[in-house]
Order: C-alpha cells, then sequence, then structure tokens
C-alpha cells in the first residue's frame, strides 16, 4: 500500500490558491519525493490551464510518484458555486482538470453551495435537489474519462448521514467517498466512525491530526485521534487504496 500527501505550499502560508502557480507545485512535488513519499493529492490545480497540469502530471510520474486525486475548487475557494449551474461548470472543470493531471479520484465538498456543513436551518430536500443537479453532468463527465468522484466529510455526524445518503441515492461506481480524519475529530462524528459508516464506498482518504479544536492539519499521533481505531476500521472496510496525508507545511 503506498502512501501519499498533498502538494505543500513550498513558499509559507497559502494566501491563495493562485500563489500555488505551476513552479511552486513542482517545487512541492520535489520536497515530497525526497521525503520519500509515493503518491499525491493535488491540493490547488484547477486555476491552471489545463496543458500545464498535463506537464505538471508528467513531472509527477518522472519523479516515480503516482498522481493519486485532485480537490475540486472554484476560483474562490472549494465552495463550488453559488448555484447547482455555476457549481455543476466548476465540477466538470475539476474532473477534466484530474484527468489531465492523470489521477484516479477527484474530492469534492457537499453539499456543493454549501461546503462541508449543512446549514443552520437546513433544507434537506433543497440541498438535495441543487446536489443531484450540480453533480449530475460531472459524474456523467467523470465516467467518460474514468475517474471517480470522492465526496468529502465534515465535522458533524449529520452531514455525514446526508452525504452517505445522497452517495447511495445516486448509486454510481465512480461515485463514493473521501474520509477527513482531522474533520471527523473536531465534530460528533469521530474518524474511526466516519470510515466504518463509509463502507465499501471509501474511495481515498485525508489523513491528519488535531487536538480537536483547530484543524491544524498535524501528522499522525501528534493530536488526539485514535489512531490504532483509525487503523482496524480500515482494515474491517477492506480498504487498500492510497494512505494519503493531508498536512499543513508548518506542521511537517
Amino acid at each position: 500500500m503506498k502512501i501519499g500527501c498533498n502538494t505543500l505550499y513550498a513558499g509559507g502560508t497559502l494566501g491563495a490558491t493562485t500563489d500555488l502557480t505551476s513552479a511552486e507545485i513542482r517545487r512541492s512535488l520535489e520536497n515530497n519525493h525526497a521525503l520519500g513519499y509515493q503518491a499525491v493529492e493535488f491540493s490547488h490545480l484547477c486555476h491552471l490551464p489545463l496543458q500545464e497540469v498535463s506537464e505538471i502530471g508528467a513531472f509527477t510520474r518522472r519523479l516515480g510518484m503516482e498522481p493519486w486525486s485532485v480537490h475540486a475548487e472554484a476560483p474562490g475557494g472549494f465552495e463550488l458555486g453559488s448555484t447547482p449551474e455555476e457549481a455543476a461548470s466548476h465540477l466538470v472543470h475539476a474532473v477534466d482538470v484530474c484527468h489531465a493531471v492523470g489521477a484516479r479520484v477527484i474530492v469534492i465538498h457537499a453539499p456543493l453551495l454549501l461546503g462541508l456543513r449543512l446549514g443552520d436551518v437546513p433544507d434537506i430536500r433543497a440541498l438535495l435537489a441543487a446536489d443531484l443537479a450540480g453533480l449530475a453532468p460531472a459524474m456523467a463527465r467523470a465516467q467518460a474519462l474514468g475517474v471517480e468522484l470522492a465526496l468529502e466529510n465534515g465535522r458533524a455526524l449529520a452531514h455525514w448521514v446526508y452525504i452517505l445518503s445522497l452517495v447511495e441515492r445516486l448509486d454510481a461506481p465512480h461515485l463514493g467517498v473521501c474520509v477527513d480524519t482531522g474533520h471527523a475529530n473536531l465534530g460528533d462524528l469521530g474518524a474511526a466512525r466516519a470510515i466504518r459508516m463509509a463502507g465499501s464506498r471509501l474511495l481515498t482518504l485525508h489523513l491528519h491530526d488535531n487536538f480537536g479544536e483547530v484543524d491544524v492539519h498535524l501528522p499522525p499521533g501528534r493530536g488526539t485521534i485514535d489512531w490504532a481505531d483509525v487503523l482496524a476500521a480500515l482494515r474491517e472496510v477492506g480498504y487498500a487504496r492510497i494512505l494519503e496525508l493531508e498536512l499543513d507545511r508548518k506542521s511537517v
């Protein structure tokens, strides 16, 4: 089983997505390779032209690392739009970016119009309708290109139940989930519980630690997550894909 890491911003604190230029991404990839990582999640890639994205994928493979996943984003961040149509457009582009870099999985924050939360007084039917409309074009594009879509968990159990129900409703073999252990440790969900609830729908991971208060992206073992239970849960659900770390440069 390979161990990967996201593309850390070599310049220090990331002020904006566009700070992660092609040159900075290459620097990050070289650093990841030097540290012995075997796979990569591209944290900020969707703002680059597809030709540059393709070249970055080739550069990654020349270093001997596998382009594994890409985090979907819009110009304003990980919330993909203010309407289902806008979110769908950004998400289809993210799928094209994932394919161009040669990665397998695109990681998505949902509900698409809210990110990793349901809102204060959620209208579940409205959220569901918006997500179904926003995801449909990307799912068709992903199926055509051989890309998988993974919806990520937030902090709350209720949010995770919503995400898993959305995945079950769409019921497509190339749609599943990403468990982010750090997010799960900040609320009432829990990292190992999130994995067990995901079951066979688990397509990829964001492995990082914290003290249950702030999403600081510490290496595993530096916070309060029970990693023995996390590993046990991964064995129980039969996860045999990339063990993908999602770290902050300040924490490594």
